[in-house]
């Protein structure tokens, strides 16, 4: 799996799309305090996130980590994010 674009610059505009992933994978997103940011299921074999927190803000410079699992727990894989503002 792997997310385009990364890194993430601040002029960027648009969804951050994490790819590579089986069908129906949850996707938690997480700060490096491991606080969840944002959590998402692939549709297809894609996860979009739009850089926001729950808020609606944009999140702060750094480095974030995707969690991909798949609902029955076989599958799983760590994306790492870095974004820059």
């Amino acid at each position: 799996a792997y997310a385009y674009p990364n890194p993430v610059r601040p002029d960027y505009v648009g969804l951050i799309t994490i790819a590579g992933l089986m069908e129906n994978t949850v996707v938690n997103i997480v700060d490096n305090g491991g606080n969840l940011v944002c959590k998402t299921q692939s549709n297809g074999g894609i996860a979009n996130w739009d850089g926001k927190n729950g808020n609606g803000q944009r999140v702060a410079s750094g480095v974030y980590s995707a969690l991909c699992n798949t609902n029955d727990g076989a599958h799983h894989t760590v994306v790492k994010i870095l974004i820059i503002n």
